[in-house]
């Protein structure tokens, strides 16, 4: 059951961050910007989640002995290879050589297993603040679950690395169950003490981008375009 709530709550926060990047879209054209100005508007936000997002490829790159470049956390254009007119932008990048299976899924997920790792612990520090009524340094871990939890989805270019070993593993993986090979844990185990704070921190990111959404519909509504 924790299992099945981490991948709503996931699905959930996905949802939620469509419809926060489009509602800040159209405050930023109501206000007079252009479509750069959402994306330096956008990047300014998420600024530290992104960093955390690309330091997360570089570290892990190193790790599994990886050749590494430049890291870049501004925006940057990039040209779609099938169509030269088209182009989409990526938040941040990290250049690595060629990478192997094993090398490309671990590259890939990082963002995701480090920014998971990272809400499990906003969300006890959060409990801590609370308790302490600590109201700046709540704002400040509040900022950073945010920009956290609404930057660790890996990217099309992250999904493309990882996507070799992930179906290996599955491969593998369902010739295991049908010859019998089964793992059950219990309901005391380690793994559900993690997936269940990991579903609650999920849960709370939601939670926040509901809150921004309700903000941003209300300032769409109330502001006229220019």
């Amino acid at each position: 059951m924790p299992l099945l709530f981490v991948i709503l709550s996931l699905f959930c926060l996905l949802l939620t961050k469509k419809r926060m990047t489009s509602d800040l879209s159209h405050l930023v054209h109501r206000l007079g910007g252009s479509q750069h100005s959402v994306i330096i508007v956008w990047s300014t936000i998420f600024l530290p989640g992104t960093l955390i997002h690309e330091i997360s490829h570089f570290l892990v790159a190193a790790l599994t002995g990886a050749r590494t470049g430049k890291i870049e956390i501004f925006p940057e254009y990039l040209e779609d290879k099938l169509d030269e007119k088209s182009t989409h932008v990526a938040l941040g990048s990290v250049q690595t050589q060629k990478l192997n299976p094993i090398q490309g899924f671990l590259v890939g997920i990082a963002p995701f297993i480090s920014g998971m790792a990272l809400l499990i612990w906003f969300a006890s520090l959060f409990q801590t603040s609370f308790t302490a009524k600590d109201i700046w340094l709540l704002l400040l871990e509040g900022y950073l679950f945010f920009t956290v939890a609404n930057s660790f989805f890996p990217s099309w270019s992250d999904i493309k690395q990882a996507l070799p070993f992930v179906i290996i593993s599955l491969v593998v993986t369902l010739l295991a169950w049908y010859f019998g090979f089964q793992i059950f844990l219990n309901s005391n185990s380690y793994i559900w003490t993690i997936l269940n704070s990991l579903w609650q921190a999920i849960g709370i990111s939601v939670l926040i981008n509901l809150s921004l959404i309700g903000v941003l519909f209300i300032l769409n509504l109330n502001i006229k375009r220019k």
